[in-house]
């Protein structure tokens, strides 16, 4: 990569319906925000430490710059390729969140290791490839963080009537930039913009639960339980175990278990970070060493699949 060519500056240009050269400083202020916190989380996933210093505006509306330091040139310059590709990047579905929980399982975690360290290498060698600044930004977009900062981003703008499109590019350390904008009008906004941060339920088909505090009467009241290490309250779902308690048929102890379905609710926060809204045990499989009712009509419908898949796959 030519010394040249490298770029350290990272740049939004905000394009009014005016020919006025200001914006709403609180706007400026949360996009800003949203920015910088992008930029610093492709630098996470790298493993790099990033500074990063705001420098004068320019006119022609707006433009904002950002420069970077604390790292060598080339990383610098593979963290703005990488920002100028996936923050222009157009979400690929309306379930965005549920396009990425499946797509999470295809692009493996070993894999995604392999093309962060390919594209170090190559920045040591400073032989860095457009392909593995493209393969980064598949990895960027898939980030529970950087999707919903984007989302925030695209929101704020949204609703601030005055912008009409945004233009991103990377600068080099002479200010001149090293690709044409990437522009995006105003009409595009609201497709960056998350409908929902509800993320779809993860379901666990053997937990193991050690029961705390069952419920032993009616209500909606939660049970408490440890599962995987963790204190959790979670709801029972499971009609049939319900009644075994209140008919008594059940006799919790210390240490009593419960092999079960689980269903794990959650979203992501305002940062993009995952919080679990609510556990729920659907079916009740078995409870110590003796398996329920429910169990073994679960294992046996399991069975009955299994068998079926097995022999379509014969024919």
């Amino acid at each position: 990569m030519d010394a040249q060519l490298k770029e350290d500056r990272f740049q939004i240009h905000y394009y009014f319906n005016d020919d006025s050269h200001s914006m709403d400083a609180l706007v400026r202020n949360r996009c800003e925000i949203e920015i910088i916190s992008i930029l610093m989380e492709i630098a996470n996933i790298l493993d790099v430490s990033l500074k990063v210093e705001s420098e004068a505006r320019l006119e022609g509306g707006l433009r904002d710059i950002w420069k970077f330091t604390n790292a060598n040139a080339g990383i610098l310059s593979v963290i703005v390729g990488v920002a100028s590709i996936a923050i222009p990047l157009l979400p690929k579905s309306d379930s965005e969140l549920e396009r990425l929980q499946k797509e999470d399982l295809r692009l493996s975690i070993q894999e995604r290791k392999l093309r962060i360290k390919t594209l170090k290498q190559q920045v040591s060698l400073d032989k860095v490839e457009p392909e593995s600044i493209e393969k980064m930004a598949e990895i960027v977009n898939e980030n529970y963080k950087v999707i919903t900062q984007r989302s925030n981003l695209f929101k704020h703008l949204s609703e601030y009537s005055k912008i009409t499109t945004i233009g991103i590019n990377g600068l080099n350390s002479s200010g001149i930039p090293s690709s044409p904008e990437s522009l995006i009008p105003r009409s595009a906004f609201k497709k960056f913009v998350l409908p929902s941060h509800k993320l779809p339920p993860q379901t666990f088909d053997d937990a193991t639960i050690e029961i705390i505090s069952p419920v032993l009467g009616q209500g909606r009241y939660k049970w408490k339980g440890i599962w995987q290490g963790q204190n959790i309250n979670f709801a029972m779902g499971d009609k049939c175990f319900k009644q075994d308690v209140l008919n008594q048929k059940m006799s919790f102890q210390s240490g009593s278990v419960i092999r079960c379905i689980l269903s794990v609710n959650s979203k992501l926060d305002h940062t993009g970070e995952i919080v679990i809204t609510e556990y729920s045990v659907t079916t009740v499989l078995s409870f110590g060493v003796d398996k329920t009712r429910q169990g073994k009509i679960h294992r046996h419908q399991t069975e009955l699949e299994k068998a079926q898949f097995n022999l379509f796959e014969n024919v």
